[in-house]
């Protein structure tokens, strides 16, 4: 009997299940699970994680909610994240979590290594002798079972968008649903209310007792949705007028900068009327040019360079509101990643945001759709990536918080570019690109010279 089994056998009087696998916890545990929450208002469903992927209809039915269904119960007691912490607390690796596994067969790193490794220090270093104590690691289980640590709630708050990004789908862009010719439904007013209510009796009953809660709006596209400012005017305003002086509350808004003038003054106005929180943007790109018009494709990159101009004005004025960046490092982009860390540095020279004001570069990468991941990529661009990672160390000359952080990102999406890519992932590559190519009237090579490598041409 092994030290794990003696000691699992030697609990008698728990009345909390004890996870058999549980000597392989390092393998397994996640703490990304536990700490974000998705809702996502267009397609009425419940996530924990961004990279979750529910294959089975029948589970994805779980998980999808109405007015009759949804409460907090629903959102941070469901069955199916009560069934996933008691795996990835004790040391089985949870079949939503497949793009993960995978990404570590692969090249040994991901999402999940990322974030643990970067995650509160207590709670890594508590992991850290749980992984290495067969009774402390049985002890983590049972008590991670029932622990309730959500402190970022994601919300996207509609499928209104006005471009086709290459790794998006129509479930998150009315443009690429007028392309494909295959209408979705978006999030009606009803069911907005009601989130809106549950999310203040949430502050009422907990969140308003944490130091840090972290809130993300997401579209498609939230500036064009109304539902973005009734978010701040309903919900954010509470917020500002009875948080503590301790307390820090962070909302996180991802935008790709494609909009007018009028969506920004309004949002301005109201971050204005918001003093004690603190809006962290996620201004999102990761080209410059032509390439990011085709990546991004709907995009005017002549309104997205002038609108991060105003966001880096109104960043130098607002002393909560905080400029980052929203990187999707993909098999298209990447390669020429140090091309837009020269124009990000140039930008802040003609924009600067003070000198006790740092600016922020927020970490993602695309795993799927399989064919715009950076693992696609030839191992001969990971010299690319370096030279990017030594310009951004050594050369980016702006006060960035957390640069070592970003660099671990970078150096990271470096590995996966060593990973093995089969004839077969290029065939399905060069034929998912080509239809684009076909629907929109464009040609990847001509604008990104690796593409040939990428498709295998």
């Amino acid at each position: 009997m092994s030290e794990y089994n003696k000691e699992v056998a030697d609990i008698k009087k728990s009345t909390v299940p004890i996870n058999p696998d549980v000597h392989n916890l390092r393998n397994s545990m996640c703490f990304k699970t536990y700490n974000d929450l998705i809702i996502s208002l267009p397609t009425r469903t419940v996530k924990w994680c961004c990279k979750t992927v529910i294959s089975d209809s029948e589970r994805q039915k779980e998980l999808t909610f109405d007015l009759d269904t949804l409460s907090l119960d629903f959102l941070i007691n469901h069955p199916i994240l009560k069934q996933r912490k008691f795996d990835l607390s004790g040391g089985t690796q949870s079949k939503d979590c497949k793009i993960c596994w995978e990404s570590e067969k692969t090249s040994g790193k991901s999402v999940r290594t990322d974030y643990n490794e970067h995650f509160d220090p207590m709670w890594k270093n508590r992991l850290n002798s749980a992984s290495n104590h067969p009774k402390k690691a049985i002890a983590f289980n049972q008590d991670m079972q029932d622990r309730n640590m959500f402190r970022f709630i994601e919300i996207e708050l509609t499928n209104k968008c006005n471009m086709a990004c290459t790794y998006c789908w129509e479930g998150n862009s009315t443009r690429w649903q007028k392309e494909l010719k295959r209408r979705m439904p978006d999030t009606d007013d009803a069911m907005f209310d009601k989130t809106i209510d549950i999310l203040n009796e949430w502050w009422e009953k907990d969140l308003h007792k944490q130091e840090y809660v972290a809130f993300s709006l997401l579209g498609g596209e939230p500036f064009f949705t109304d539902h973005m400012y009734r978010f701040m005017e309903n919900f954010l305003v509470n917020l500002n007028d009875t948080k503590s002086d301790k307390q820090r509350i962070v909302i996180n808004v991802t935008t790709s900068l494609n909009f007018p003038d009028k969506k920004f003054e309004r949002f301005i106005e109201l971050v204005e009327r918001t003093p004690n929180i603190h809006y962290m943007m996620q201004l999102s790109g990761e080209a410059i040019g032509r390439k990011n018009e085709l990546i991004r494709w709907g995009m005017s990159w002549d309104k997205w360079d002038e609108n991060l101009g105003k966001f880096l004005d109104s960043g130098s004025r607002l002393t909560n509101l905080t400029n980052g960046f929203g990187i999707a490092h993909n098999s298209l982009s990447l390669p020429y990643f140090k091309d837009y860390l020269v124009y990000l540095n140039e930008k802040l020279k003609k924009h600067p945001q003070g000198k006790d004001r740092s600016v922020y570069f927020h970490t993602n990468w695309v795993d799927n759709p399989s064919h715009m991941g950076v693992r696609m990529l030839d191992k001969k661009y990971k010299q690319n990536v370096q030279e990017a990672i030594d310009y951004f160390k050594n050369e980016f000359n702006h006060k960035t918080y957390q640069k070592d952080r970003y660099v671990s990102v970078l150096e990271t999406v470096r590995d996966m570019v060593d990973s093995e890519v089969t004839t077969k992932q290029r065939i399905w590559a060069h034929k998912q690109f080509s239809m684009l190519e076909k629907r929109r009237n464009i040609d990847f090579s001509e604008v990104f010279p690796h593409y040939n490598d990428l498709v295998g041409l």
